[in-house]
């Protein structure tokens, strides 16, 4: 059922696939920089400095243009209760950041990159359920299909070995990676159930929340900055502020204006732009196998986003929540 004050979105524009492929070229960018930043140091150091990073850049954009964080709490009756805005915030920093990035490198250590790209694909299937059960997305024959070809066109990407492999890999491992996939997809749920902040001002504020929640783990890491190479800091910096700064509100953006179940396209596209930066950078072959994966990818694309007779409401427009400061 549609939540509350929230239209249904509206078809995909021009503006909506450069969103689109904004998100697409950051997130894939991704897997090298982290393959460049844990040659030198420690996983949970680069997911939680890649998190300060993001929020750093986010809380400078946000001061740019303006605005600032709401108050943590608010008075009523005599009485503090947290602001509504920062509950938001908090819960989607900590399901669709913290814990992820975290769940992600423990896994990989026991199951394959490629096992771990298919995982992903789940992303989006959870994705368009869950928006349809709570978000009133449409969930219909075509939307189906065209999500079925992207999974398999995943699949075929990442080559029918990855499956066998699953036979032999840890069931715990990948469980955390369906786990990790369906926080994902719940985060971006929220993010369209949301009340309706400024995307720069809740980007900010949740990219905090995750990278404070993300700060214990540090205790348990060992640092030594001087093992630390110039390529591995660079890495961490570039994901700070790509994939984890600019993607924040270009994620929040791309979702308030027409749906979850279009955004969580990218988790089809990222992994073949992971396979082309790795042959561009790292040198990696390019299977004939990637190009008819993306021939697939594209068809189901075609299928899902193939416009119905009806016309929906528009989406509805970022403004200020009535217990922000003004902004």
């Amino acid at each position: 059922m549609m939540a509350r004050n929230h239209a249904a979105p509206k078809h995909a524009t021009l503006y909506d696939w450069s969103l689109l492929a904004l998100i697409i070229a950051f997130g894939g960018s991704s897997f090298a920089m982290i393959r460049g930043a844990i040659e030198t140091v420690p996983p949970t150091v680069v997911a939680s400095s890649r998190l300060w990073v993001g929020a750093l850049v986010l809380y400078v954009i946000m001061r740019q243009a303006g605005r600032r964080l709401p108050p943590f709490f608010i008075r009523t009756h005599n009485k503090g209760r947290i602001r509504r805005a920062w509950i938001w915030m908090i819960a989607i920093g900590v399901i669709g950041n913290t814990l992820p990035f975290f769940i992600f490198p423990w896994a990989q250590q026991y199951v394959d990159s490629g096992l771990a790209g298919v995982y992903m694909a789940f992303m989006p299937i959870w994705t368009i359920a869950l928006a349809f059960f709570f978000a009133g997305e449409t969930l219909n024959g075509r939307k189906l299909v065209g999500f079925a070809l992207g999974f398999v066109g995943v699949i075929i990407l990442m080559g029918p070995e990855v499956l066998k492999g699953a036979v032999d890999s840890d069931l715990r491992a990948q469980g955390g990676l369906l786990l990790a996939t369906l926080l994902y997809a719940i985060a971006v749920v929220l993010t369209r159930l949301a009340p309706p902040i400024r995307p720069r001002v809740f980007a900010a504020g949740m990219m905090l929340v995750a990278a404070i929640s993300s700060t214990p783990a540090l205790l348990f890491s060992t640092i030594n900055i001087n093992d630390w190479s110039a390529t591995s800091i660079a890495s961490i910096i570039g994901l700070g502020v790509f994939p984890t700064g600019l993607n924040g509100v270009l994620i929040i953006m791309l979702v308030r204006r027409v749906g979850a179940g279009f955004m969580a396209l990218t988790n089809y596209f990222t992994p073949l732009w992971a396979v082309a930066i790795g042959a561009l950078i790292y040198h990696e072959r390019l299977e004939p196998g990637a190009f008819l994966a993306l021939g697939v990818i594209l068809l189901g694309v075609a299928i899902s986003q193939r416009k119905g007779r009806l016309n929906p409401s528009p989406a509805i427009e970022p403004v200020a929540v009535a217990d922000q400061t003004k902004s």
